[in-house]
């Protein structure tokens, strides 16, 4: 709550000098620290809201960070997965291999998953490792790894 306290007066400031990115990025401050204390309609407000910004001033990598921010707290599997899939697409076309594997492994694959898609998972993991070694980032490779070693000993992919 302090967090949440400091981010609201940090907000107030930028909205008194009219500095539209500063406000955006505290918004999402503000709906990550909603989304961690599980409030999570009042976490989807402010990143409402920040989309909007990001959009207004061409911020496509904080439009697809914010994107991805909604989907992961929908209800509705299948609308999360949407959300992710547009940004997964932002993020492609800015070029971003890291925000790619980062969002294939660790918020597409997991909905896909949940949603009973096991193909689609693996297909999506092997995308990730993928662009991971492009990058290179052994984490990413590590983690997807670890996550298709898991599928397998769940027998989940048929």
């Amino acid at each position: 709550t302090e967090a949440l306290e400091r981010y609201e007066t940090a907000l107030a400031f930028y909205r008194e000098i009219g500095a539209r990115l500063g406000e955006a990025n505290t918004l999402i401050a503000i709906g990550d620290v909603l989304q961690f204390l599980k409030r999570s309609t009042e976490a989807l407000e402010r990143y409402e809201t920040a989309l909007a910004f990001y959009r207004e001033i061409g911020d496509r990598l904080g439009e697809a960070n914010t994107l991805q921010a909604i989907g992961i707290l929908q209800e509705n599997l299948t609308l999360g997965l949407e959300y992710c899939e547009v940004a997964l697409e932002l993020y492609t076309q800015i070029g971003d291999k890291y925000s790619q594997s980062r969002n294939l492994i660790y918020f597409t694959s997991e909905i896909l998953l949940k949603l009973g898609r096991q193909k689609e998972a693996v297909d999506a993991l092997n995308r990730a490792i993928d662009l991971a070694r492009k990058i290179p980032y052994e984490i990413f490779v590590e983690d997807a790894i670890a996550k298709l070693q898991e599928i397998q000993e769940n027998h989940e992919f048929h």
